[in-house]
């Protein structure tokens, strides 16, 4: 931090400037007298002049966190604004006291500094105006004392459980402004108070103070901060006695039951085991189809679950959920965390999702940095729904409005504007300006909110969300006082009662015909679209007669349009290239969710275009997403890795066996068909074989498992090594364990 000012004056007869040694108030945990004897060999003795105000700052540890965090500001002691004797003989600008023209590096220094001057002097700090440039850059903020303001009854709301008041009006503030070199000085500093000020020594129990105890308790310990707080970086839950044996015997038995069943063990350092990670093949040829959008959902959080369950979850073309793939996470470490994205992706032959939604973790977010650099990350706005309910949990039992003006504004808003407004009438209406939980999650809301994310391909997985949350539908199996296999019984169950209603959307698209107007584009969308995704197409289309559109002009082949809907008076542009009938709308839904919008349906009419361009109907949203080989290629670990290219294969193989196998069942005919043709099938990979050199895998195999299935004749007449098995890739490198 760098100071503007020159060092403080010292007014004695000395004429010399006074400044206090650093190290004698970073001795730890040394009491008031202690200290103040400490000084005593130190200052003058008419700095020590009122010892019991003195030993009243002396107990206050932020000196010492303003010392560590700025060393470049000079520390000297304010007697008079600690209480001290207005005679005593101090420096009359100690360099931990704001005051004007004081300059910071951003708002987070600012924050922090007065934070910490506030804590020295006895009162809580609260962010309260702002001003922000049109490139969204904050431009001025205003730093107030907690009880500044005062709470206002709002008409027609009542609440069940009032809560005492806490504002006084207190005018205490400091308000930094941007300089043209991007540095931000302290434009208004207000020191008094109407109010009585905390002890200092109790100051650190004020809200605005209480992130930094733990910390300075570990300083003056000298342990590492949040050493042993649960959000360490390693944080690891205890697990029950049990459920490593269940969770293995589950795992084996699916295996032995589905040889492309895929499953991974985490052991650490310690060699315990920590993580736990499953998925079948029938997961994972879904993923292929549907995993360009996953949400990695932790909501056991939340639901206090009790045992850490966590799913990877998609949305197939009927808008239904889906399960990729399912974890254990007895560690959440970002090291355990990244373990968990490297193995997905392995489960999933090498392809990473387009998009990943995941809940507000800052380990995640490392994770997923390291793990998948060319994901797109969100924060998910369900999870951020959830978090609400655990954080605000008196608001939302406190008020019967509270949960549809929240879900309203974090849901429904898809405008900057419209959102900004409905959270800033949402504060208001409840009073909330002094919350910090949703302080925090405004500024953060970049990352997690509708109109900051348009451009981002979401596959408009939180209306499906919304509906349903598969977490809590387990949630009362996975209490630590119940064993962990019935669990496992209910998870099969879920999962099969789930595809058995994909199987029945598959028949409803297959076999009925919609009834739809006798317009081109709508009877083009209902032969291709899935029932569910058409209705949400019609809903789209009906809606674009309500819109008006105006010509801006021409350039070459490209035309722009500016269309407003009437209900809302706003404005959406809309550009049309009739050299290739490409078009894009403002609104950016198709960009978001896949299907065209309102804007450019009235386009396209305008222009009398009576059927939407084939680039413009997604195949993920059709009625044969799922038809034809998934044409991916993906990259194969090199020959010395963990898993070799012929596991790889064999992998693949049983994914692709296993979708034709779930096709073939549904009639008698194809099944006859399918079951001619593998004796066939099987004569001319033999002949392959005989005529090119076999690849011998260099794996080292635990115990071999009996064939099974049509590759368990082609293994057996190749006669080869027993101990070595495609189906089961089992090592041990770096202390995990992959099965």
């Amino acid at each position: 931090m760098e100071e503007r000012m020159g060092p403080a004056k010292c007014e004695s007869e000395a004429e010399t400037p006074t400044h206090y040694p650093t190290h004698s108030l970073l001795a730890r945990n040394r009491s008031a007298s202690s200290l103040h004897q400490t000084l005593a060999s130190l200052l003058p003795v008419s700095h020590l002049s009122a010892p019991p105000s003195l030993s009243r700052f002396l107990a206050c540890p932020s000196p010492r966190g303003i010392s560590a965090v700025f060393p470049s500001l000079s520390f000297s002691i304010n007697q008079q604004a600690m209480g001290v004797a207005e005679h005593a003989d101090v420096p009359p600008n100690p360099g931990w006291i704001p005051h004007l023209d004081m300059q910071f590096d951003n708002e987070d220094a600012a924050y922090a500094f007065y934070n910490s001057y506030a804590a020295c002097v006895g009162f809580s700090v609260r962010k309260s105006k702002m001003w922000t440039t049109s490139k969204d850059v904050l431009a001025a903020r205003t730093l107030v004392c907690s009880k500044q303001g005062f709470r206002q009854k709002k008409k027609g709301f009542e609440p069940k459980k009032p809560r005492p008041a806490t504002r006084t009006g207190c005018s205490a503030c400091m308000t930094i402004k941007i300089t043209p070199s991007g540095r931000y000085r302290v434009t208004e500093f207000v020191p008094d108070h109407n109010h009585l000020l905390a002890n200092p020594s109790t100051a650190r129990l004020l809200r605005s103070h209480r992130a930094k105890v733990k910390e300075r308790i570990a300083g003056d310990s000298g342990m590492p901060p949040d050493s042993s707080d649960k959000h360490q970086l390693k944080r690891r839950k205890a697990m029950p006695v049990g459920d490593a044996g269940a969770v293995l015997e589950y795992l084996q038995r699916m295996q032995v039951e589905n040889p492309s069943f895929f499953y991974a063990v985490r052991v650490d350092g310690n060699d315990s085991i920590a993580n736990f990670f499953w998925a079948d093949a029938k997961s994972v040829m879904d993923y292929q189809y549907f995993g360009d959008v996953v949400c990695f959902d932790m909501t056991y959080k939340a639901c206090d679950c009790g045992r850490p369950f966590a799913l990877f979850v998609g949305v197939n073309n009927h808008k239904q959920m889906i399960i990729f793939g399912s974890a254990l996470l007895y560690d959440e470490s970002v090291e355990s965390l990244r373990w968990l994205l490297d193995t997905f992706k392995d489960a999933m032959r090498g392809k990473q999702p387009k998009t990943v939604l995941t809940d507000q973790c800052m380990e995640i977010t490392d994770a997923l940095v390291a793990a998948w650099p060319r994901t797109t990350h969100r924060i998910c706005v369900w999870h951020v729904y959830q978090n609400a309910m655990m954080h605000l949990n008196q608001v939302f039992e406190g008020s019967k409005t509270f949960a549809h003006d929240f879900g309203q504004c974090i849901f429904d808003c898809e405008e900057e504007e419209e959102f900004v407004y409905a959270w800033r009438a949402m504060i208001d209406k409840y009073d909330l300006d002094d919350n910090e939980w949703l302080a925090k999650l405004y500024e953060d809301r970049l990352t997690w909110a509708l109109p900051y994310g348009k451009q981002v391909f979401c596959a408009d997985i939180k209306s499906s969300l919304q509906k349903e949350n598969l977490i809590s539908l387990l949630k009362k199996h996975l209490s630590p006082q119940q064993e962990l296999l019935p669990f496992f019984e209910h998870y099969d169950t879920l999962l099969n009662e789930r595809r058995c209603l994909e199987l029945q959307a598959d028949a409803h698209a297959g076999q009925n015909i919609l009834k739809v107007p006798p317009l081109r584009m709508l009877k083009q969308a209902a032969n291709v679209y899935t029932p569910a995704v058409f209705k949400l197409f019609q809903n789209e289309f009906e809606m674009y007669m309500d819109c008006m559109v105006y010509h801006c002009g021409d350039a070459g082949t490209i035309s722009d349009y500016k269309v407003i809907v009437d209900e809302k008076s706003r404005e959406h542009f809309v550009r049309y290239d009739s050299s290739d009938s490409s078009i894009f709308c403002s609104c950016k839904k198709f960009e978001s969710a896949g299907i065209q919008c309102r804007h450019v349906f009235k386009v396209l009419d305008y222009r009398n275009i009576k059927e939407l361009p084939p680039r413009y109907i997604l195949k993920r949203w059709r009625k044969d997403a799922k038809l034809g080989a998934v044409t991916d290629h993906h990259e194969y670990p090199s020959a010395d890795s963990s898993k070799s290219l012929i596991a790889n294969r064999d992998n693949d193989l049983c994914c692709i066996f296993s979708t034709l196998a779930a096709r073939a069942a549904k009639t008698v005919e194809s099944f006859t068909f399918i079951e001619s043709q593998s004796e066939l099938l099987l004569e001319q990979v033999e002949h392959i074989l005989q005529t090119r050199t076999f690849e011998i895998p260099q794996l080292t195999i635990a115990s071999s498992i009996q064939p099974r299935n049509l590759i368990e004749s082609v293994v057996e007449s190749l006669n080869h090594d027993n101990n070595t098995d495609t189906n089961v890739i089992i090592s041990a490198a770096n202390g995990i364990l992959g099965f």
